[in-house]
């Protein structure tokens, strides 16, 4: 597995040193199978290729009370093997390309957009990393992650074909591409869900991701009409549709489902329902 990853990040360096480490990603057997840890990994390009929350961000989310329509900041970025990157999966989403000057320590970001960016590392762990933007030099970011990573990207809800329904289309959908907008909306959450399972999470925030759900303990509800967030809206052409999405929702919602009642974790007795509202909808 970690040669494979090795030649995977190779593409995405360049002047890379050649001395590579061997036997040094580690799977902590405490941690699920589907995860990395990356506590003993030295090689910045390893390193990367992890989610990353802007220190600042997650503490001010953290501690407010999660009221307003997601208008806090919540910088972040998801860099991959495949040299892919997603920066603020919870807010304005933008999908692009990085490299790695693992000499100079820089990183360069290309997105789908056109736009370019350029970080220099100034230092960087399993759990922490400092940028700085180029033409922004006196402003240091900070950033956190868990020290895991997947060993496959695509189980990360935040990998890019994982949020294609998130891209607003630039024409009417028909019926049937909105249910295929609101399968593949689940099939991230269903991601989300099993992520932090993966991850042994102490805790889990749906902050600034766009949905149509109210999660419970024993439970999944559909917000009313009236208190759709802007964000959930916009991945739809129009409001017309996004309540034509809604009311497919609500009346999926009220199937019966198979809950495990023995079950005391809630986002495992939660993950399986969203594969079955999701087969529900074929």
């Amino acid at each position: 597995m970690f040669i494979a990853i090795v030649a995977a990040l190779a593409a995405c360096s360049a002047n890379t040193s050649k001395k590579e480490e061997s036997k040094v990603i580690i799977e902590n057997a405490a941690l699920s199978q589907a995860m990395i840890d990356l506590s003993s990994v030295k090689s910045i390009s390893t390193l990367l290729c992890q989610n990353w929350e802007n220190k600042d961000d997650a503490e001010q989310q953290a501690n407010s009370d999660g009221s307003g329509d997601m208008d806090m900041p919540y910088r972040s970025f998801s860099f991959f093997s495949d040299c892919t990157v997603v920066k603020n999966p919870r807010g304005e989403i933008l999908f692009g390309k990085w490299l790695l000057n693992e000499n100079a320590k820089t990183i360069k970001i290309k997105y789908e957009n056109g736009k370019t960016e350029d970080y220099k590392i100034n230092a960087i762990g399993a759990k922490d990393m400092t940028l700085t933007k180029s033409g922004e030099e006196s402003n240091k970011l900070v950033f956190v992650a868990d020290g895991m990573q997947e060993k496959n990207s695509t189980d990360n809800p935040f990998y890019r074909s994982n949020n294609q329904w998130r891209i607003k289309p630039t024409t009417a959908e028909t019926d049937e591409a909105i249910k295929d907008r609101l399968k593949a909306s689940m099939h991230f959450y269903w991601l989300f869900l099993n992520d932090n399972i993966n991850r042994n999470s102490n805790t889990i925030s749906f902050y600034g991701l766009p949905s149509c759900f109210n999660w419970y303990s024993g439970g999944i509800g559909v917000v009313n009409e009236t208190k759709l967030r802007s964000n959930w809206i916009n991945t739809f052409y129009n409001k017309e549709q996004a309540l034509k999405a809604h009311a497919i929702m609500e009346h999926l919602i009220m199937k019966k489902y198979v809950w495990d009642s023995t079950q005391r974790n809630w986002l495992k007795q939660s993950a399986p329902i969203l594969l079955q509202m999701q087969d529900s909808l074929k």
